[in-house]
């Protein structure tokens, strides 16, 4: 067969094309890194970082003052000019799902709000709002704009986690798929919006009593990685502040996702925390929190469909909450101490190639925005400890953490979405199954998990000064 000159320099471009193509796909894949977490310069980092942390405990006990507040972050959705100062907006992009819609109406109202806590001068306030998460920027925008009223490692942030709220907080790739398009002024309107929260929280602090607590509600939960026959963190965990005034204000925190409302929806909804608060603020209790758990592994499950869904899985925790709620002792009398350490993360192996094979960290880190320091924080209260953390932690991770506690003979709280966020933590048995939260939202590496839950129990150790 013969070649003339032309084919033969339309194979070496095809030759030369080929080669780059080749050169560009071994420089965008790197193998999953295996190497034992505990070997690596990150975990020894972090724990140095940790161990000094621990070292700076300082403990607190006397009168406790309380202080509570509430805001409504809804936005105004307009056709023409939009004033974001005002919370207006051309649109919304509803966060959570990749294929979600713009936000026409509001089906319920959506809220930040804020317990602020002092004791002996050491003071704590725990925000939660209902958002998909606390976006890392709009948290950047609040403790810069609290310089000099109250430090970031004394906010305790979270989130409901209803996938109905406001978007558009995340820059990059990864952060514009789930929130859609970033727009700084709605990052601006909400760091605003939770500052004035966090002002007016702790200017209401008066003379209280605190009580901690927890109820199973297994039927509202799932395992929806492995089913049925998955573990489950199925406890509804609450905390309640009175006010000598006789104001109350309740904390809940449970592990289902709030995905009972689809990406069918164009409203905005607080998804069933929203009933849940709602309920709770109908009959005694004036501020009603809710912080999602351990939401890594965990789905809802409940009567109805859509809204009735959301509204059937809400009220049912209410009233469990209220047969808790009834029989507490409260103490007035506190102590108080707290830890905040910086932990390091892996390189990113996120994007799944193959089994062996994720996008290289360079090119997976394109796709994401730069973090700053990453929080790890921890609180305890008399016999109450509160880890929250920065990421999804799998249920079946938390309830071994939360079983050990409870025979040392502590109620406790794990909280996801703590002003940043760092995917799904799920045990490693999961990391090779084609699941959602391993293969897609796993981007880490196998050891991730254990890492965290190393840290978590670290933090956990030193509060209670126990071995866990």
């Amino acid at each position: 067969m013969h070649i003339n000159k032309w084919q033969r320099k339309s194979l070496q471009v095809l030759g030369v094309l080929a080669f780059i193509l080749l050169l560009i796909f071994y420089f965008s894949i790197s193998t999953i890194d295996t190497t034992p977490y505990f070997e690596t310069t990150y975990y020894k980092n972090t724990i140095q970082k940790m161990d000094s942390a621990i070292q700076d405990i300082k403990v607190s006990k006397g009168e406790l003052f309380t202080g509570f507040a509430s805001v409504n972050i809804t936005p105004t959705i307009v056709q023409n000019h939009a004033d974001s100062q005002k919370g207006e907006f051309n649109a919304i992009k509803m966060a959570g799902y990749g294929n979600g819609q713009i936000a026409k109406r509001i089906h319920d109202s959506i809220f930040a709000k804020a317990i602020a806590i002092d004791v002996a001068g050491q003071q704590v306030v725990f925000i939660s709002a209902d958002l998909v998460i606390i976006p890392e920027l709009v948290v950047s925008k609040v403790a810069e704009n609290l310089k000099g009223t109250i430090r970031r490692d004394q906010l305790f942030f979270g989130a409901t986690h209803t996938h109905s709220s406001i978007g558009n907080c995340i820059p990059g790739f990864v952060g514009e798929s789930f929130e859609g398009e970033f727009q700084p002024a709605v990052v601006e309107w909400l760091g605003q919006k939770i500052t004035q929260l966090i002002i007016n929280v702790l200017k209401d602090k008066k003379p209280s009593k605190f009580s901690s607590g927890h109820i199973k509600v297994p039927n509202l939960i799932r395992n929806r990685i492995i089913g049925n026959t998955g573990r489950l963190n199925d406890k509804l965990d609450l905390i309640s502040f009175v006010q000598n005034n006789g104001r109350k204000a309740v904390i809940g925190i449970y592990g289902a996702h709030a995905t009972t409302i689809g990406t069918w929806n164009d409203a905005f909804s607080a998804d069933y925390p929203g009933y849940f608060q709602k309920r709770l603020e109908a009959d005694t209790i004036d501020l009603a929190l809710f912080f999602a758990g351990t939401v890594g592994s965990h789905s809802n499950k409940g009567d109805g469909e859509k809204y009735k869904k959301a509204q059937y899985i809400g009220e049912t925790l209410a009233d469990s909450a209220k047969t808790v709620i009834q029989t507490m002792s409260y103490d007035s009398v506190i102590s108080i101490s707290r830890i905040t350490s910086e932990l390091e993360t892996p390189k990113l192996q996120a994007v799944y190639i193959s089994d062996r094979l994720r996008l290289s960290p360079f090119i997976g880190q394109k796709l994401m925005y730069d973090m700053g320091p990453i929080y790890l924080q921890g609180l305890k209260l008399n016999n109450f400890i509160w880890i929250a953390m920065p990421y999804e932690l799998s249920g079946e991770y938390g309830i071994d953490l939360k079983n050990a506690l409870e025979l040392e003979g502590y109620t406790s709280a794990l909280t996801s979405f703590n002003g940043q966020y760092l995917g799904y933590i799920v045990p490693q048995k999961y990391y090779y199954f084609n699941t959602y939260e391993a293969r897609l939202m796993g981007w880490y590496g196998p050891s991730m998990g254990d890492y965290l839950m190393e840290l978590n129990y670290k933090m956990s150790n030193a509060l209670t000064d126990k071995r866990l």
